[in-house]
């Protein structure tokens, strides 16, 4: 049985942790962000920063800690003080991704009149928790500078973009009602809006299906970003960056912060 003052502390302790884990979490909602996050971190820590393309045996020493960044990926070791050329070690690995929706190279869509983003499931997820809630859009975005090079940025827009609506209950079967049985392909896609030149048209004109572009990374290549994506999305995202011609990678997320513990 502990003291009242020690289980007072301890609950305190408890929160504490909660709230700091909820805002890391809200700060990393994609690989990118959490090896930013993660980097930082180290870098508090006294880890050195390594460049892969860079010589690293002049800057390893005995009891020194290290860490490097690939894309989404983050490597940090330390070498021992003993550390002697064929001497073993150890190896601790986590995900720094998790099951989501990703947009596809050419995520721009269209169907009876409403503006989508195309995507696709990355691994197993429970997909039928993303239906009927605000989502939003992050991840890495290639800008353009004023020098004519490019640089990568992140980008977290934190407010409800997007929806993946469930079909009313009158238009199902009880069967499918039990079943709720996702196609990945053709029920994850959610909505952006509605296409400005179908508002106020006819039902004829409104529901007649735009033409896709090429999908794939191949065919991407060969189509411009004004094709690939919906102007509405690269108009945000210019303007989330204060750059006017963003090529993003992003994946769909929640934009409303991790619930607070109440005491």
């Amino acid at each position: 049985m502990f003291h009242p003052l020690q289980s007072a502390l301890m609950a305190a302790a408890r929160a504490e942790l909660a709230v700091a884990a909820g805002k890391f979490i809200d700060s990393t909602p994609t690989p990118f962000h959490l090896c930013a996050q993660g980097a930082a971190l180290l870098r508090s820590a006294g880890f050195v920063e390594l460049v892969e393309t860079e010589a690293w045996r002049p800057l390893l020493k005995p009891g020194g800690n290290y860490f490097y960044v690939r894309g989404g990926t983050l490597v940090a070791f330390a070498v021992g003080a003993g550390f002697v050329a064929g001497g073993g070690f150890s190896i601790v690995g986590a995900h720094t991704d998790s099951p989501v929706l990703k947009l596809k190279p050419c995520s721009k869509k269209s169907v009876k009149g409403y503006q989508q983003i195309d995507v696709e499931a990355y691994g197993g997820g429970l997909w039928h928790t993303w239906f009927d809630r605000e989502l939003s859009v992050a991840g890495a975005v290639i800008v353009r500078q004023p020098g004519g090079a490019f640089q990568k940025r992140l980008v977290c827009v934190r407010r409800p973009l997007l929806r993946i609506p469930n079909l009313c209950i009158h238009l199902q079967t009880a069967d499918e009602r039990a079943k709720f049985g996702v196609n990945k392909e053709t029920h994850l896609q959610p909505i952006l809006g509605m296409v400005a030149e179908a508002v106020n048209k006819p039902a004829a004109d409104a529901t007649a299906d735009a033409a896709a572009p090429a999908t794939g990374a191949a065919a991407a290549a060969d189509v411009p970003l004004e094709a690939r994506h919906a102007p509405e999305l690269l108009s945000l995202l210019g303007a989330e960056l204060a750059d006017p011609y963003p090529n993003p990678t992003l994946t769909l997320t929640q934009p409303r912060p991790c619930p607070q513990p109440q005491p």
